[in-house]
């Protein structure tokens, strides 16, 4: 299988040599790597060319005619990519050396496989780790995700999580000429979007290896907060932010099984729509006295949907006792 890498770029002169020979020096080199620029006013589209110029690998470098944002950028430079397989990256981070070849490895191992994605390690503008992981940090561990995760637990996690950085993941190209275009509306990214697409068409692999420094500077587009899992934000404000975190959740499914139910095999489209079903039950809720209520708050811990959101039963205790005095 032919490989490719797709990376957005904007005004990323500061750290795009660093990531561009990080996916050069590969201990398998990607056969191609596409660039699409977003009108970057510094020196990132020259710094590229004379980078890729020099590095005998196949690439294209490509300017859009007028800023358009992360969502129709990755876009546009996926499609353009011709490799079986694509790596989506980062602008400013640096990859692992063995990152392309782990990879391949899991797609040749396994036939039904067309999504793998690795975790990645926290670091400064200076590459320093900040001493967490992605997984981590996003409360990943807790929602399930490990090495390897199941078919069937991922299909769970990723109901209720953007479980998978761009940076981080790769998938085979038969994934996305069936699934794009991306919809405008909703919030999808392309990660997000393939993430919750890949079940319908084969196996997803998850690889806990920190296979990408994932570079935290403060003018990230998407970033992550490094977090102690064991802090605790106010209860009240958790839980009130994960509703409305779910609420929004809901209607991208909606939109997913809207635009593509039928074409999915059956079992994931009835699995979306139980989702949407519980999703749903949590938009009418706050109807409820406090006793059903806390019954459905408690049983949304014991199956794992709300604790993976470091919710506790405490918490929500709390949460109906500041319903109940106000």
């Amino acid at each position: 299988m032919t490989t490719s890498v797709a990376m957005c770029t904007y005004n990323g002169e500061k750290y795009i040599e660093e990531q561009l020979r990080s996916i050069i020096n590969q201990t398998l080199p990607p056969d191609e790597i596409v660039i699409l620029d977003d009108v970057s006013s510094d020196a990132t589209v020259d710094i590229a060319k004379e980078i890729l110029a020099k590095s005998g690998i196949q690439h294209k470098v490509m300017v859009n005619d007028k800023n358009c944002g992360v969502l129709i950028s990755f876009e546009k430079c996926i499609l353009s990519c011709s490799g079986d397989v694509i790596f989506t990256a980062d602008q400013d981070d640096v990859w692992d050396k063995a990152k392309i070849r782990l990879f391949m490895d899991e797609y040749e191992k396994d036939p039904k496989c067309v999504f793998v994605f690795s975790n990645g390690e926290l670091v400064d503008a200076q590459l320093r780790s900040l001493g967490s992981d992605v997984w981590t940090s996003l409360n990943l561990r807790r929602a399930g995700l490990c090495d390897h995760i199941s078919q069937e637990k991922y299909r769970q996690l990723i109901m209720y999580y953007w479980a998978v950085p761009g940076t981080m993941m790769s998938f085979k190209k038969s994934v996305m000429e069936e699934t794009f275009p991306i919809p405008v509306e909703g919030g999808w990214l392309h990660d997000s979007w393939l993430a919750i697409n890949a079940p319908a068409f084969g196996n997803v692999v998850s690889i806990d290896k920190p296979m990408t420094l994932y570079r935290q500077h403060g003018k990230n587009t998407v970033g992550v907060i490094a977090s102690n899992p064991d802090d605790n934000e106010d209860d009240i404000l958790q839980i009130r932010k994960v509703l409305f975190y779910l609420k929004r959740h809901e209607s991208r499914l909606k939109q997913l099984i809207e635009l593509r139910g039928d074409k999915m095999p059956s079992d994931y489209r009835k699995h979306i729509e139980k989702y949407i079903r519980l999703f749903e039950r949590y938009d009418h809720y706050e109807e409820d006295g406090n006793i059903k209520k806390a019954l459905f708050l408690l049983m949304r811990i014991i199956d794992n949907g709300l604790c993976s959101f470091d919710i506790s039963r405490g918490d929500v205790t709390a949460y109906l006792l500041h319903c109940r005095n106000h």
